[in-house]
Protein backbone atom coordinates (compact mmCIF):
# COMPACT_ATOMS: atom_id res chain seq x y z
CA UNK A 1 0.00 0.00 0.00
CA UNK A 2 1.60 3.38 -0.64
CA UNK A 3 1.83 5.90 1.36
CA UNK A 4 0.04 9.62 0.74
CA UNK A 5 -0.81 12.08 3.23
CA UNK A 6 -4.16 12.04 5.57
CA UNK A 7 -5.66 13.90 8.10
CA UNK A 8 -4.24 13.67 11.22
CA UNK A 9 -4.99 10.56 12.46
CA UNK A 10 -4.01 8.00 15.42
CA UNK A 11 -2.51 5.00 13.57
CA UNK A 12 -4.68 1.41 13.90
CA UNK A 13 -2.65 -0.04 16.55
CA UNK A 14 -2.49 3.02 18.58
CA UNK A 15 -6.21 3.60 17.83
CA UNK A 16 -6.84 -0.32 19.00
CA UNK A 17 -5.00 0.12 22.35
CA UNK A 18 -6.84 3.39 23.52
CA UNK A 19 -9.78 1.83 22.58
CA UNK A 20 -9.21 -1.12 25.24
CA UNK A 21 -8.20 1.16 27.51
CA UNK A 22 -11.50 2.76 27.12
CA UNK A 23 -13.59 -0.21 27.70
CA UNK A 24 -11.69 -1.32 30.73
CA UNK A 25 -13.60 2.30 32.47
CA UNK A 26 -16.71 1.29 34.21
CA UNK A 27 -19.15 2.54 31.96
CA UNK A 28 -19.00 1.07 28.28
CA UNK A 29 -19.18 3.54 25.27
CA UNK A 30 -22.44 3.69 23.75
CA UNK A 31 -20.85 3.07 20.30
CA UNK A 32 -18.01 1.84 18.93
CA UNK A 33 -17.59 2.02 14.60
CA UNK A 34 -14.92 0.07 13.62
CA UNK A 35 -14.04 1.52 9.65
CA UNK A 36 -11.86 0.44 7.19
CA UNK A 37 -10.35 -2.54 5.40
CA UNK A 38 -8.17 -4.01 7.71
CA UNK A 39 -9.77 -7.02 9.46
CA UNK A 40 -6.98 -7.86 11.95
CA UNK A 41 -7.34 -4.81 13.31
CA UNK A 42 -11.46 -4.69 13.77
CA UNK A 43 -11.36 -8.38 14.70
CA UNK A 44 -9.08 -7.18 17.83
CA UNK A 45 -11.24 -4.04 18.58
CA UNK A 46 -14.59 -6.30 18.06
CA UNK A 47 -13.41 -9.42 20.79
CA UNK A 48 -12.42 -6.32 23.14
CA UNK A 49 -15.50 -5.17 23.12
CA UNK A 50 -17.32 -8.46 23.29
CA UNK A 51 -14.97 -9.48 26.12
CA UNK A 52 -16.09 -6.23 28.21
CA UNK A 53 -19.54 -6.65 27.37
CA UNK A 54 -19.01 -10.68 28.55
CA UNK A 55 -17.25 -9.30 31.92
CA UNK A 56 -20.13 -6.76 32.73
CA UNK A 57 -22.87 -9.57 31.93
CA UNK A 58 -24.58 -8.44 28.70
CA UNK A 59 -25.99 -10.18 26.26
CA UNK A 60 -25.07 -10.15 23.06
CA UNK A 61 -26.59 -9.34 19.74
CA UNK A 62 -24.95 -10.23 16.74
CA UNK A 63 -26.09 -9.44 13.47
CA UNK A 64 -23.94 -9.97 10.16
CA UNK A 65 -24.74 -8.47 6.82
CA UNK A 66 -22.77 -11.22 4.73
CA UNK A 67 -25.13 -13.72 6.36
CA UNK A 68 -28.01 -15.05 3.85
CA UNK A 69 -29.87 -16.25 7.37
CA UNK A 70 -29.76 -12.84 9.15
CA UNK A 71 -33.02 -11.04 9.47
CA UNK A 72 -32.44 -6.98 9.20
CA UNK A 73 -36.19 -6.35 10.48
CA UNK A 74 -35.33 -8.92 13.44
CA UNK A 75 -32.14 -6.66 14.45
CA UNK A 76 -33.69 -3.29 14.36
CA UNK A 77 -36.74 -4.77 16.11
CA UNK A 78 -34.07 -5.80 18.86
CA UNK A 79 -32.28 -2.66 18.70
CA UNK A 80 -35.59 -0.54 19.61
CA UNK A 81 -36.61 -3.32 22.10
CA UNK A 82 -35.20 -4.22 25.81
CA UNK A 83 -32.95 -6.79 26.92
CA UNK A 84 -34.49 -10.32 27.80
CA UNK A 85 -32.22 -11.84 30.16
CA UNK A 86 -29.60 -8.91 31.51
CA UNK A 87 -29.52 -5.16 31.83
CA UNK A 88 -28.20 -4.51 28.65
CA UNK A 89 -26.86 -5.47 25.63
CA UNK A 90 -23.93 -5.17 23.60
CA UNK A 91 -25.23 -4.83 20.03
CA UNK A 92 -22.16 -5.89 17.17
CA UNK A 93 -23.27 -5.70 13.73
CA UNK A 94 -20.85 -6.23 10.65
CA UNK A 95 -20.71 -5.10 7.11
CA UNK A 96 -22.93 -2.18 8.71
CA UNK A 97 -21.59 -0.42 5.45
CA UNK A 98 -23.98 -2.94 3.18
CA UNK A 99 -26.88 -1.67 5.33
CA UNK A 100 -26.43 1.56 4.57
CA UNK A 101 -25.94 2.01 0.82
CA UNK A 102 -28.40 3.08 -1.76
CA UNK A 103 -29.61 -0.08 -2.91
CA UNK A 104 -30.04 -1.50 0.48
CA UNK A 105 -33.02 -3.41 1.20
CA UNK A 106 -36.50 -1.68 2.21
CA UNK A 107 -35.81 -3.37 5.74
CA UNK A 108 -32.41 -1.99 5.92
CA UNK A 109 -33.70 1.77 5.63
CA UNK A 110 -34.69 2.15 9.15
CA UNK A 111 -31.79 0.84 10.40
CA UNK A 112 -29.52 4.31 11.02
CA UNK A 113 -32.59 5.84 13.23
CA UNK A 114 -32.73 2.18 15.15
CA UNK A 115 -29.15 3.04 15.64
CA UNK A 116 -29.49 6.39 16.41
CA UNK A 117 -32.52 5.74 18.99
CA UNK A 118 -30.24 3.35 20.51
CA UNK A 119 -27.55 4.94 21.02
CA UNK A 120 -29.17 7.92 22.09
CA UNK A 121 -31.23 6.14 24.88
CA UNK A 122 -28.30 5.89 27.07
CA UNK A 123 -29.40 2.76 28.82
CA UNK A 124 -25.93 1.15 28.62
CA UNK A 125 -26.80 -0.85 25.50
CA UNK A 126 -23.78 -0.39 23.14
CA UNK A 127 -23.66 -0.63 19.38
CA UNK A 128 -20.60 -1.55 17.73
CA UNK A 129 -20.58 -0.99 13.96
CA UNK A 130 -17.70 -3.13 11.72
CA UNK A 131 -17.74 -1.79 7.97
CA UNK A 132 -14.58 -1.83 5.52
CA UNK A 133 -17.11 0.60 3.82
CA UNK A 134 -17.88 2.33 6.55
CA UNK A 135 -16.08 6.26 6.21
CA UNK A 136 -15.79 9.02 8.55
CA UNK A 137 -18.19 11.48 6.10
CA UNK A 138 -21.23 9.07 5.61
CA UNK A 139 -24.11 11.00 7.35
CA UNK A 140 -24.70 8.13 10.02
CA UNK A 141 -21.34 8.10 10.94
CA UNK A 142 -21.44 11.83 11.42
CA UNK A 143 -24.14 11.47 13.62
CA UNK A 144 -22.96 9.31 16.18
CA UNK A 145 -19.71 10.79 16.12
CA UNK A 146 -21.50 13.97 17.40
CA UNK A 147 -23.47 11.77 20.22
CA UNK A 148 -20.12 10.39 21.37
CA UNK A 149 -19.47 7.34 19.68
CA UNK A 150 -15.66 6.44 19.26
CA UNK A 151 -14.40 5.89 15.66
CA UNK A 152 -11.78 4.01 15.03
CA UNK A 153 -10.14 4.00 11.09
CA UNK A 154 -9.07 0.25 10.97
CA UNK A 155 -7.01 1.11 7.43
CA UNK A 156 -4.53 -1.39 6.09
CA UNK A 157 -0.58 0.31 7.13
CA UNK A 158 1.36 1.68 4.90
CA UNK A 159 4.10 -0.96 3.10
CA UNK A 160 6.27 1.45 2.11
CA UNK A 161 8.53 4.17 3.42
CA UNK A 162 7.17 8.01 2.78
CA UNK A 163 8.41 9.39 -0.49
CA UNK A 164 10.68 12.54 0.94
CA UNK A 165 12.38 9.69 3.18
CA UNK A 166 12.63 6.10 1.33
CA UNK A 167 14.41 4.16 3.55
CA UNK A 168 12.16 0.84 3.96
CA UNK A 169 12.40 0.77 7.55
CA UNK A 170 10.43 3.88 7.74
CA UNK A 171 7.23 2.24 6.78
CA UNK A 172 4.38 2.11 8.89
CA UNK A 173 4.42 -1.46 8.42
CA UNK A 174 7.90 -2.06 9.72
CA UNK A 175 7.22 0.00 12.45
CA UNK A 176 4.23 -2.67 13.74
CA UNK A 177 6.60 -5.62 12.96
CA UNK A 178 8.96 -4.75 14.86
CA UNK A 179 6.82 -2.98 18.18
CA UNK A 180 4.95 -6.58 17.28
CA UNK A 181 7.88 -8.58 17.81
CA UNK A 182 8.70 -6.55 21.08
CA UNK A 183 5.38 -7.27 22.79
CA UNK A 184 5.67 -10.84 21.90
CA UNK A 185 9.35 -10.95 23.21
CA UNK A 186 10.83 -11.64 20.21
CA UNK A 187 14.33 -9.80 19.00
CA UNK A 188 13.50 -8.43 15.73
CA UNK A 189 15.57 -5.37 14.43
CA UNK A 190 14.49 -2.54 11.99
CA UNK A 191 16.31 -4.36 9.08
CA UNK A 192 15.14 -7.91 9.65
CA UNK A 193 11.15 -6.43 10.05
CA UNK A 194 12.03 -5.16 6.66
CA UNK A 195 12.97 -8.35 5.32
CA UNK A 196 10.00 -10.32 6.84
CA UNK A 197 7.83 -7.60 5.45
CA UNK A 198 9.28 -7.84 1.88
CA UNK A 199 8.74 -11.68 2.65
CA UNK A 200 5.12 -11.81 3.29
CA UNK A 201 3.27 -9.10 2.41
CA UNK A 202 0.45 -6.52 4.44
CA UNK A 203 -1.06 -9.43 5.88
CA UNK A 204 -0.78 -8.94 9.68
CA UNK A 205 -2.30 -12.28 10.43
CA UNK A 206 0.20 -14.03 8.05
CA UNK A 207 3.32 -11.69 10.01
CA UNK A 208 2.69 -12.42 13.34
CA UNK A 209 2.36 -16.56 12.38
CA UNK A 210 6.02 -15.49 11.02
CA UNK A 211 6.87 -13.85 14.28
CA UNK A 212 5.54 -17.48 15.35
CA UNK A 213 8.50 -18.98 13.95
CA UNK A 214 10.91 -16.59 14.92
CA UNK A 215 9.57 -17.23 18.04
CA UNK A 216 10.76 -20.84 18.16
CA UNK A 217 14.25 -20.11 17.01
CA UNK A 218 16.38 -22.49 15.39
CA UNK A 219 18.50 -21.11 12.50
CA UNK A 220 19.23 -17.92 10.50
CA UNK A 221 15.62 -15.34 9.84
CA UNK A 222 16.14 -16.15 6.23
CA UNK A 223 15.65 -20.37 6.77
CA UNK A 224 12.89 -19.66 9.09
CA UNK A 225 10.86 -16.93 7.25
CA UNK A 226 8.15 -18.71 4.63
CA UNK A 227 7.93 -16.23 0.95
CA UNK A 228 4.26 -15.67 1.47
CA UNK A 229 4.27 -12.08 -0.03
CA UNK A 230 2.76 -11.09 -3.91
CA UNK A 231 4.95 -8.30 -4.60
CA UNK A 232 3.76 -5.80 -7.67
CA UNK A 233 6.37 -5.15 -10.51
CA UNK A 234 5.71 -1.62 -10.26
CA UNK A 235 5.90 -1.70 -6.14
CA UNK A 236 9.21 -3.47 -7.00
CA UNK A 237 10.53 -0.71 -9.57
CA UNK A 238 10.99 2.16 -6.79
CA UNK A 239 13.32 0.26 -4.50
CA UNK A 240 14.87 -1.25 -7.49
CA UNK A 241 15.90 2.30 -8.78
CA UNK A 242 16.30 3.78 -5.33
CA UNK A 243 19.44 1.20 -5.20
CA UNK A 244 17.71 -0.15 -2.31
CA UNK A 245 19.44 -3.40 -2.81
CA UNK A 246 18.40 -5.31 -0.03
CA UNK A 247 14.67 -4.35 -0.54
CA UNK A 248 14.92 -5.25 -4.18
CA UNK A 249 16.64 -8.24 -3.78
CA UNK A 250 13.89 -9.56 -1.90
CA UNK A 251 11.09 -8.19 -3.83
CA UNK A 252 12.50 -10.02 -6.40
CA UNK A 253 12.78 -13.07 -5.07
CA UNK A 254 9.04 -12.73 -4.10
CA UNK A 255 8.25 -11.70 -7.38
CA UNK A 256 9.39 -14.54 -8.83
CA UNK A 257 8.49 -17.47 -6.43
CA UNK A 258 5.22 -16.23 -5.62
CA UNK A 259 3.92 -14.20 -8.45
CA UNK A 260 1.72 -11.02 -8.75
CA UNK A 261 -1.67 -10.29 -7.62
CA UNK A 262 -3.92 -9.20 -11.04
CA UNK A 263 -6.20 -6.40 -10.61
CA UNK A 264 -8.91 -9.38 -10.91
CA UNK A 265 -7.84 -10.22 -7.76
CA UNK A 266 -5.95 -13.44 -9.04
CA UNK A 267 -2.36 -13.90 -8.47
CA UNK A 268 -0.35 -14.85 -12.18
CA UNK A 269 2.86 -16.87 -11.73
CA UNK A 270 2.90 -16.55 -15.30
CA UNK A 271 6.57 -15.74 -16.25
CA UNK A 272 5.98 -13.65 -19.77
CA UNK A 273 3.44 -11.67 -18.01
CA UNK A 274 5.77 -10.83 -15.11
CA UNK A 275 8.61 -10.01 -17.55
CA UNK A 276 6.65 -7.59 -19.06
CA UNK A 277 5.21 -6.28 -16.56
CA UNK A 278 8.42 -5.85 -14.80
CA UNK A 279 9.96 -4.15 -17.65
CA UNK A 280 7.05 -1.83 -18.43
CA UNK A 281 7.38 -0.26 -14.58
CA UNK A 282 11.34 -0.10 -14.71
CA UNK A 283 11.48 1.68 -18.02
CA UNK A 284 8.26 3.87 -17.79
CA UNK A 285 9.74 5.53 -14.46
CA UNK A 286 13.74 5.14 -16.32
CA UNK A 287 12.41 7.38 -19.14
CA UNK A 288 11.01 10.14 -17.30
CA UNK A 289 13.58 10.58 -14.80
CA UNK A 290 16.80 10.31 -17.87
CA UNK A 291 14.25 13.03 -19.31
CA UNK A 292 14.04 15.02 -16.38
CA UNK A 293 18.07 14.58 -15.31
CA UNK A 294 18.91 15.58 -19.14
CA UNK A 295 16.73 19.03 -18.19
CA UNK A 296 19.32 19.47 -15.32
CA UNK A 297 22.51 18.39 -17.00
CA UNK A 298 21.96 21.22 -19.06
CA UNK A 299 21.32 23.81 -16.37
CA UNK A 300 17.68 23.86 -16.75
CA UNK A 301 15.43 24.02 -13.46
CA UNK A 302 13.78 21.40 -11.58
CA UNK A 303 10.34 23.04 -12.50
CA UNK A 304 11.19 22.61 -15.90
CA UNK A 305 13.02 18.76 -15.26
CA UNK A 306 9.41 17.97 -13.82
CA UNK A 307 7.70 19.08 -16.41
CA UNK A 308 9.90 17.28 -19.23
CA UNK A 309 9.54 14.01 -17.52
CA UNK A 310 5.68 14.28 -17.61
CA UNK A 311 5.26 13.54 -14.00
CA UNK A 312 1.60 14.52 -12.26
CA UNK A 313 1.99 17.66 -10.14
CA UNK A 314 0.11 16.25 -6.70
CA UNK A 315 2.92 17.54 -3.89
CA UNK A 316 3.20 14.03 -3.26
CA UNK A 317 3.73 12.57 -6.65
CA UNK A 318 6.50 15.85 -7.38
CA UNK A 319 8.73 14.85 -3.21
CA UNK A 320 8.81 11.27 -4.56
CA UNK A 321 9.87 12.11 -7.99
CA UNK A 322 12.77 14.23 -6.37
CA UNK A 323 13.55 11.66 -4.01
CA UNK A 324 13.96 9.57 -7.02
CA UNK A 325 16.29 11.94 -9.31
CA UNK A 326 18.33 12.77 -6.85
CA UNK A 327 19.48 9.27 -6.44
CA UNK A 328 22.39 9.68 -9.36
CA UNK A 329 24.07 12.58 -11.83
CA UNK A 330 22.10 12.01 -15.07
CA UNK A 331 24.58 9.88 -16.65
CA UNK A 332 24.27 7.18 -14.51
CA UNK A 333 20.21 7.47 -15.00
CA UNK A 334 20.83 6.88 -18.70
CA UNK A 335 23.55 3.94 -18.38
CA UNK A 336 20.93 2.36 -16.30
CA UNK A 337 17.93 2.80 -18.68
CA UNK A 338 20.37 1.45 -21.16
CA UNK A 339 21.28 -1.87 -19.35
CA UNK A 340 17.18 -2.52 -18.85
CA UNK A 341 16.62 -2.14 -22.64
CA UNK A 342 19.13 -4.72 -23.15
CA UNK A 343 17.77 -6.97 -20.78
CA UNK A 344 14.52 -6.39 -22.51
CA UNK A 345 15.86 -6.52 -25.90
CA UNK A 346 17.18 -10.35 -24.76
CA UNK A 347 14.03 -11.34 -22.91
CA UNK A 348 12.28 -10.42 -26.64
CA UNK A 349 15.11 -12.37 -28.91
CA UNK A 350 14.30 -15.94 -27.21
CA UNK A 351 17.05 -15.67 -24.33
CA UNK A 352 16.59 -16.65 -21.15
CA UNK A 353 15.91 -13.95 -18.20
CA UNK A 354 14.92 -14.46 -15.07
CA UNK A 355 15.21 -13.73 -11.26
CA UNK A 356 19.37 -14.06 -11.41
CA UNK A 357 19.67 -11.26 -14.08
CA UNK A 358 17.18 -9.14 -12.12
CA UNK A 359 19.24 -9.36 -8.93
CA UNK A 360 22.68 -9.27 -10.53
CA UNK A 361 20.96 -5.88 -12.11
CA UNK A 362 19.95 -4.80 -8.62
CA UNK A 363 23.42 -5.24 -7.13
CA UNK A 364 25.19 -3.47 -9.72
CA UNK A 365 23.29 -0.66 -9.09
CA UNK A 366 22.99 -0.56 -5.45
CA UNK A 367 24.26 2.38 -3.90
CA UNK A 368 23.62 4.52 -0.58
CA UNK A 369 21.22 7.64 -1.40
CA UNK A 370 23.87 10.63 -1.77
CA UNK A 371 21.87 13.91 -3.84
CA UNK A 372 23.81 14.88 -6.66
CA UNK A 373 24.29 18.86 -6.42
CA UNK A 374 21.97 19.86 -9.30
CA UNK A 375 19.17 17.70 -7.72
CA UNK A 376 19.26 20.60 -4.92
CA UNK A 377 18.67 23.99 -7.48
Amino acid sequence: MAQAKRKSEPVPHEAIRALIRRLAEPNLPACIILRGEERYFADQAVQAALDAASAKGLEIVRFDSADPDGSISDLIGDLLGGALFASARLFLVRGADALLKKGASASAQAFPEAVLARVRSGDGSPVVLQGAGLRANQTLVQELTEAGALNVACRKLWDSPPPWDPDPRKAELVQWLVGRARERKIGLSPDQAAFVVAATGNDLAALDGQLDRLGKGGGDLRSQILWEGAVSPFQLADPFLAGDAPRAVAGIESLFQSGFQGRDGARTLDQGALLALLFSALLSKLRETVAAGEVLERGGALDAAIEAAGVKATPTARKAFEARLAQRPAPEWRKLYLEVTELERRSRSGATVDVVDFVHLALRWRRKPQAPSHARR
